[in-house]
């Protein structure tokens, strides 16, 4: 295998004809760059110089080991390069995964535009999916960081870090008898109503938290049907199928044919949302992430 300090003195004779005055660029004796040039030559079984009174003169094989050298020496230092640089975490890639409630909120595509903005060679995926899902691919390492409405289970060896709380809404069909009251909803007042929700296969989070604010205000919602988004969800509504109880973020979706309310119950009308991470490798591309997160959520 070829030594790039061998390559390296090389190309430096070549480049100045003379062995004193590449000795002198390279910062060392000339008697130790003379051996060196011929343990290349040896080493090869090849003559890439012819030795002259002033200095040498490249052979037909030297000029062609000078284009290949040349070229592997850069290529060794754009390596070198990229290396650093994914070090610092500006290049190489991110993955992001979400649930279609959290997915939906504006600090999504704000976080995504801030850090594209700082660091644009860094390829981001996108992986849009249901919380546990989500939770297996960061335990597996196929995703660095993700945003549910809940907090990783305990003893999973993940972190979790609280964004913020998003308060819900009932969302109603426009010729509901509700939609002209005045003020906040009680959810009780929703007991006789039919349903529409985000399915808890894919929306376990926030189906859970809709199902517990209503067990708590004495009934079973009447669920009708279930649909894999919220955005469909809202289809159904606005068709008179059902209501349903929504994050903030969704009310402008559909708000001619929808009226949005909010709502009041016996605990906390809020949809949580935090980042769910794994800080075991030290990934410098979601401390990246988190210190967007903190002025973000700052705001």
């Amino acid at each position: 295998m070829l030594d790039f300090a061998k390559l390296k003195a090389f190309v430096t004779v070549v480049e100045e004809s003379n062995i004193s005055k590449a000795a002198i660029r390279l910062n060392m004796q000339q008697p130790p760059l003379t051996r060196l040039i011929k343990s290349l030559e040896d080493e090869l079984g090849i003559v890439l110089f012819n030795r002259l009174p002033r200095g040498v003169e490249t052979t037909q094989a030297g000029q062609v080991l000078y284009q290949e050298a040349c070229s592997i020496l850069s290529h060794a230092q754009s390596i070198q390069q990229r290396l650093r640089h994914i070090a610092k975490g500006v290049e190489g890639q991110i993955r992001i995964g979400f649930t279609n409630s959290a997915g939906l909120h504006a600090f999504l595509p704000t976080l995504l535009a801030q850090y594209r903005a700082l660091y644009p060679a860094v390829n981001i995926h996108l992986q849009e999916h249901g919380s546990r899902a989500l939770t297996e691919a960061i335990l597996n390492q196929k995703l660095d960081i993700a945003f549910l409405r809940k907090p990783a289970a305990e003893g999973l060896g993940l972190k979790s870090l609280h964004l913020f709380d998003e308060p819900l809404m009932v969302a109603l069909p426009i010729d509901h008898p509700l939609a002209e009251l005045q003020g906040s909803i009680y959810i009780g007042d929703l007991a006789q109503d039919d349903f529409v929700l985000y399915r808890r296969l894919t929306g376990q989070d926030l189906y859970d938290h809709i199902l517990s604010l209503c067990l708590q205000a004495g009934f079973r919602p009447k669920i009708t049907q279930e649909t894999p988004r919220l955005t469909l969800s809202l289809n159904l509504i606005a068709a008179g199928i059902g209501i349903s109880i929504v994050p903030q973020s969704i009310q402008h979706f559909w708000n001619k044919q929808i009226v949005y309310k909010a709502i009041h119950a016996n605990a906390s009308c809020n949809a949580p949302v935090y980042a769910i991470y794994s800080d075991a490798q030290q990934n410098i591309h979601i401390q990246h992430i988190l210190a967007l997160l903190e002025n973000i959520s700052e705001n």
